[in-house]
């Protein structure tokens, strides 16, 4: 993936701004997209996750006892394939816990964010870019047996999931995020960049009569440039497979179209969702920005569910 986008030219951005809502974006035109018919289907990876929202990443093991992460990423980040992320508690962000991967001053640094709750786990992975190229992803999976959710009244099947959502942003961190300082006088054609933090809120709505998902993530900032705002990402409704499993795409709130994302709930009754976004081209004058994102969460009325769910008819 391209990584073009530098710490000044963020910067410079958003003192342009003056402390205006920073990114706007284009209204949508009258014309309905139109599909086509000879589109190839979307290459997914071996666990099943399509390759907008996987990328990079092939497989990722966390469980919330341990102070490590180990990853299978598809190049440049450690020399074993099963990357060992350590824990790096300084990178926390509410609902997810970071780790961290970087063999030598000028070796990527990469950034994990994992979760595992109700049944799935979920794990977000990438680098801030170096050398005009980044590399990163998301990884998620049930966790034990799995049954759709079904009502005890006789309802539509509706059911809600909110919480905390991670993002991970192709801009350099500002310095001194980095896992390992630079050496003395390092040219900056080495150094390599820290992914920039992005934290919302998510909220999504399921119908397991009708079998479709779909919802929103909001007051989503950028943490690392004091908590810039960013624009809503809309998560439009997509069909769940039998085996619980999602894809769809991804819009702004004009309708343009973002990227993708996907996901699967987990546990018994669909106590659980776990999935990621893909997305690029977000911010205005800015060119080959891309984010990778993670939710995990669990069904509102469930035990540790967000407060946002007293709201919600469980």
């Amino acid at each position: 993936m391209n990584r073009l986008l530098t710490t000044a030219a963020l910067l410079a951005l958003l003192a342009a701004c003056d402390n205006a809502q920073p990114f706007t974006f284009a209204p949508v035109g009258d014309e309905e997209p139109v599909e086509d018919p000879n589109a190839e289907e979307e290459p997914v990876s071996a666990a099943g996750i399509p390759e907008s929202v996987g990328n990079n990443v092939e497989t990722a093991t966390y469980r919330p006892g341990d102070n490590f992460l180990s990853v299978q990423i598809t190049s440049l980040d450690s020399t074993p394939v099963n990357a060992i992320y350590e824990r790096n508690s300084a990178l926390d962000v509410p609902g997810y816990r970071a780790f961290s991967q970087q063999e030598d001053p000028l070796d990527r640094i990469f950034i994990g964010m994992a979760q595992q709750k109700s049944g799935v786990t979920g794990v977000l992975v990438m680098d801030g870019g170096q050398f005009n190229r980044f590399f990163g992803g998301v990884y998620y999976e049930q966790n034990g047996a799995y049954s759709a959710h079904s009502p005890s009244q006789p309802d539509n099947g509706l059911v809600s999931y909110a919480g905390n959502y991670i993002g991970l942003l192709n801009i350099d961190a500002p310095r001194p995020n980095e896992a390992l300082p630079l050496p003395a006088g390092t040219d900056p054609a080495l150094e390599p960049g820290q992914a920039s933090r992005v934290t919302g809120q998510i909220f999504i709505n399921a119908d397991f009569a009708d079998n479709t998902v779909n919802g929103v993530i909001y007051n989503r900032q950028v943490v690392d440039y004091g908590n810039s705002p960013l624009q809503d990402v809309v998560l439009i409704v997509a069909d769940v497979n039998e085996d619980g499993s999602f894809s769809g795409d991804v819009e702004n709130p004009a309708q343009d179209a973002l990227g993708s994302w996907a996901g699967t709930f987990g546990g018994v009754q669909a106590s659980g969702i776990a999935g990621g976004i893909g997305i690029e081209e977000f911010i205005e004058n800015v060119e080959n920005e891309a984010e990778y994102g993670l939710f995990v969460l669990t069904k509102c009325g469930d035990s540790g569910d967000s407060s946002i769910c007293d709201d919600v008819n469980p």
